[in-house]
């Protein structure tokens, strides 16, 4: 009986493909890495943000994952871990597509139902859903909200009567407003730490490719920040950059720049602000829309009771 050698080796004209050579019919195989998407039918979206991960939704993915090997499936559907899908209030969440259909609450026993209604059925399992397109509301007990952005009257040490409001501070609220002042110069002034207000006239480089922190760098000025959510264990002088509180002032008084956004860390020490022209109305607007969701015709303002008999 002729016996069969063969041979399992890497190409190293294309590294992530395995061959292999059969000695007796010559025959050369390639073993793709990657999944032939073209096959792909159903597409499951499995969110593996904090919450999720808490709310053990690893657990779920796993079921769903052996099933679908043991039952011949693997070849027409496709499996993503994504991060934060946004709603973390019904974790563990999934999405399957083709038809934007959002599950909530993704146990185990669930996994294995919402798999075979999608790929046996061809319809979503309706008793599990958050969110299917056509809805106009969310099928959630567990819906949380936060409070909006709203201008309040202070006496601020350095700056005197203000309005000030608490803004998100967040890489996804911060990078979109670097970008936005750095890339294409806005008429604004950065006053970095202690050091005197710098005229921006020229564009800066925004780099965001580390896991925490934020790089800008140019002729005018150059500091990073910390703006991602950082371990407790991270070195100190990361912590101490580290932006924790984000504040949009307004100055009552009349001067050159009466608008600031104004970053500091956790400790309330003050790392970067951004001064805003009287005349730039552009960039006012800005910040207004999109970084405090307000229309700038109905900016949120607390309304002073005076409680004095």
């Amino acid at each position: 009986m002729l016996a069969l050698t063969s041979y399992f080796f890497i190409s190293t004209t294309f590294p992530d493909c395995y061959w292999l050579f059969s000695k007796t019919k010559y025959n050369l195989f390639l073993l793709s890495m990657g999944k032939n998407i073209t096959k792909v039918t159903t597409t499951f979206q499995f969110c593996d943000g904090g919450s999720c991960q808490k709310a053990k939704g690893e657990i779920a993915v796993r079921e769903a994952r052996a099933y679908l090997r043991n039952a011949g499936l693997w070849e027409d559907t496709h499996t993503i871990k994504t991060r934060c899908n946004g709603r973390c209030e019904d974790a563990p969440t999934w999405i399957v597509q083709p038809g934007n259909f959002w599950y909530k609450n993704v146990t185990p026993e669930k996994a294995v139902t919402i798999l075979k209604a999608h790929i046996e059925e061809n319809q979503p399992a309706t008793e599990h859903l958050l969110y299917q397109e056509g809805w106009s509301t969310l099928a959630t007990e567990n819906e949380k909200t936060l409070p909006l952005p709203v201008f309040k009257p202070q006496n601020d040490s350095v700056y005197g009567e203000v309005l000030v409001a608490r803004a998100f501070a967040s890489d996804q609220h911060l990078y979109p407003l670097f970008q936005y002042f750095f890339q294409e110069p806005k008429p604004i002034g950065i006053q970095v730490g202690e050091a005197p207000i710098v005229d921006l006239v020229q564009p800066h480089q925004v780099v965001y490719r580390d896991a925490y922190e934020i790089e800008v760098k140019g002729a005018q000025v150059q500091f990073s920040l910390a703006i991602a959510a950082i371990p407790k264990d991270i070195a100190v002088p990361i912590a101490e950059r580290k932006v924790s509180i984000a504040e949009v002032v307004w100055l009552k008084k009349k001067a050159i720049f009466t608008k600031a956004i104004r970053l500091k860390n956790k400790k309330g020490k003050h790392l970067v602000t951004f001064w805003i022209k009287e005349e730039d109305q552009r960039t006012w607007e800005h910040v207004l829309r999109v970084y405090l969701a307000m229309a700038p015709d109905q900016i949120r303002v607390e309304e002073v009771v005076n409680t004095t008999l």
